[in-house]
């Protein structure tokens, strides 16, 4: 997956980048495309902030971690990301969704016009 990272503040390095791709990289195992994803590094003192945008077909995932350890931050965001994901995929089949569809089959097509 190509991310566009982007850090306000300080350098990304070569290891930093590996475990960014590492740990977003599980995040393809979903199998749904990925639109733009990017992803910010900036300090707010001496905690570190991590802003990830990632487009989806029929939405988006917005993600924000801090921390004081970038990785431990990275690890936060990538469990947020991981639970919008889950969210977005089961949405179609959940409990809810099927309640709306079962109630608008007992309504008879008389009333409904």
């Amino acid at each position: 997956m190509r991310i566009d990272i982007t850090s306000r503040t300080q350098p990304v390095t070569a290891a930093l980048e590996a475990q960014i791709h590492k740990q977003l990289g599980k995040l393809e195992r979903f199998d749904v495309p990925f639109i733009n994803p990017k992803l910010i590094i900036d300090r707010d003192g001496m905690a570190v902030v991590m802003e990830a945008t990632i487009g989806l077909p029929n939405g988006d995932l917005v993600a924000k971690a801090r921390d004081m350890d970038g990785y431990a931050a990275l690890g936060a965001l990538t469990q947020k990301l991981q639970r919008q994901l889950k969210t977005y995929l089961h949405k179609p089949n959940a409990h809810r969704s099927a309640r709306t569809t079962r109630a608008q089959a007992l309504i008879p097509a008389s009333d409904a016009a």
